[in-house]
């Protein structure tokens, strides 16, 4: 009598664990968002930076991402040029119940609005290659908020890198 009804009771345990649960993952859905944060570039010291990105979700685990970033740096009491940077790339993501961890790779362009200073030593205009890593956390199916660390490196000979650190919030339709 015991032995049923534990059997009975681990079978109703296993039951409910195996039951079906709506999926929440992000598969040929779109996400459009922004971030405010800091970012500091090699040679230069902490600055705003803004960003908008795209993206659309190519599996249940892939991202195209298309990102936008400007940052505003300072060396000392001097304005030092603006930065821009487009980058694309393509995001991991592991869909884990509403928290979401990912990594994803980037190339695109880092450039400077204004010619940087003779004492900088890289390039106004270069090609860049980057990496991110994100949180986010899905508090429903349309509205997102996550943190985003991402690292950014010019390819030029005399080059610079910039690092980010962003909060985000996005919005996602098309499921």
């Amino acid at each position: 009598m015991r032995l049923a009804a534990l059997v009975l009771g681990v079978g109703a345990c296993l039951g409910l664990l195996a039951g079906a649960r709506p999926a929440l993952a992000f598969e040929r859905e779109w996400h459009l968002g922004g971030g405010a944060g800091i970012s500091n570039g090699s040679g230069l010291t902490l600055s705003p930076a803004l960003s908008a990105y795209a993206a659309y979700g190519l599996s249940d685990v892939f991202d195209a991402r298309v990102e936008l970033t400007a940052r505003g740096y300072q060396i000392g009491q001097q304005h030092n040029p603006n930065a821009l940077s487009a980058m694309v790339g393509v995001a991991y993501k592991l869909d884990v119940l509403q928290w979401v961890p990912w990594a994803g790779v980037y190339a695109g362009y880092l450039g400077f609005l204004e010619r940087p200073r003779a004492d900088l030593t890289f390039k106004q205009h270069d090609l860049a290659l980057g990496l991110g890593l994100g949180l986010d956390y899905a508090f429903s199916r349309k509205f997102g908020l996550g943190v985003t660390l991402r690292f950014d490196d010019a390819l030029g000979r005399a080059s610079t890198s910039t690092f980010d650190a962003l909060l985000r919030a996005e919005y996602r339709w098309g499921w």
